[in-house]
């Protein structure tokens, strides 16, 4: 009898488990949206906690919050009002203009014939480069035309996004309350260890994003401004593609770059000089002057494997990967130490 008892809870707890494991997949769409907003929401209330906390010892909570949502949103009318039509605008104009930027290339290569035929390169392989052009014109074409849809189309997102807004401020308000609930999923023997762990995530991690966001906001600016005065075109969306960039230790400057020498490269010789000028004079301040002064020994990490980190979530998880690569390392680096004390303790 208890046997046949188990039997049918099991094939219950079975049946359960299959019925709700074909809803997730009826409605994966809908929960990965869920899970995206619930992400976005716990990502702005981390980043806002140290903001909040250094407001609150100079006024209430309640007011501390309320400074950052006007702050915020601020911030957001300005950007939708002035910078969002005018990046649109220029992205649009680069899009137009993609087919003579692929041309003028077509034509330094088609010029360099003369000189592949002195070294005897075979017409395959000249063939093989000009058909390579003509490929990347084609994706060229699709990936700005699909920014540009992605931005227009973007007013979609908003309410996705003032939702997540409105669950990072409760986040943010009660982030007591969260806190204990996430500990009380702790089992109490781990709780201590598991306390420190995070402790040091969340030390570094804070000190991290606050540098670089620091450091991004500087050199996009000052980027910016250069390209503005040596006459680059597009030097709004080229100064903030720079910043952006800035997430990306070592190659991420250089990658920054790249659309502004191919710009200034089809503006002219003189442009172009200036462009790698301003280009070269703002990576040196960056990385003798702004990084080492902002971040100093914050990442403490060999280059060997901050590069290696890169190259991997390159390859796995393409440019966003390579955006998330330190963090990561720095929390596996954390967490890593910590295992390897107690299985030495352990001894």
């Amino acid at each position: 009898m208890k046997l046949r008892k188990r039997q049918i809870r099991l094939a219950l707890t079975i049946l359960i488990l299959v019925v709700l494991l074909i809803l997730i997949l009826v409605s994966l769409s809908k929960l990965l949206n869920l899970l995206k907003i619930l992400f976005l929401a716990i990502v702005i209330a981390y980043i806002l906690t140290p903001i909040s906390a250094l407001l609150e010892r100079y006024m209430a909570r309640a007011y501390a919050i309320a400074v950052i949502i006007t702050a915020i949103g601020l911030f957001l009318s300005l950007f939708f009002l002035f910078m969002l039509p005018s990046l649109i605008g220029e992205i649009k104009s680069i899009y137009e203009r993609l087919p003579l930027v692929i041309g003028y290339f077509r034509k330094l290569l088609q010029g360099a014939e003369t000189s592949l035929n002195r070294l005897g390169i075979p017409d395959g392989i000249k063939d093989s480069i000009l058909a390579y052009t003509d490929s990347f014109q084609f994706r060229a074409m699709v990936y700005f035309k699909d920014i540009v849809n992605r931005l227009i189309s973007g007013a979609t997102e908003i309410p996705s996004f003032f939702i997540s807004l409105v669950l990072a401020f409760y986040f943010l308000k009660d982030r007591e309350y969260f806190g204990r609930v996430l500990v009380n999923i702790i089992p109490i023997k781990s709780r201590p260890s598991v306390r420190q762990v995070l402790s040091e995530i969340n030390q570094i991690l804070h000190r991290f994003i606050r540098g670089e966001v620091l450091i991004a906001s500087i050199v996009g600016a000052m980027t910016t401004t250069g390209y503005l005065l040596v006459g680059l075109p597009y030097a709004l969306v080229l100064g903030f593609i720079a910043g952006i960039f800035e997430f990306i230790p070592y190659f991420g400057p250089w990658l920054g770059a790249v659309p502004a020498i191919i710009v200034a490269l089809v503006k002219g010789t003189k442009t172009l000089v200036w462009t790698i000028g301003t280009i070269v004079l703002i990576q040196q301040l960056e990385g003798a002057v702004i990084a080492p002064k902002i971040l100093g020994n914050v990442v403490e990490l060999h280059p060997a494997y901050i590069i290696l980190t890169l190259w991997l979530g390159g390859i796995f998880f393409g440019i966003v990967g390579m955006f998330l690569a330190v963090p990561i390392l720095l929390m596996s680096r954390v967490i890593i130490k910590h295992i390897y004390l107690a299985i030495v303790s352990i001894k």
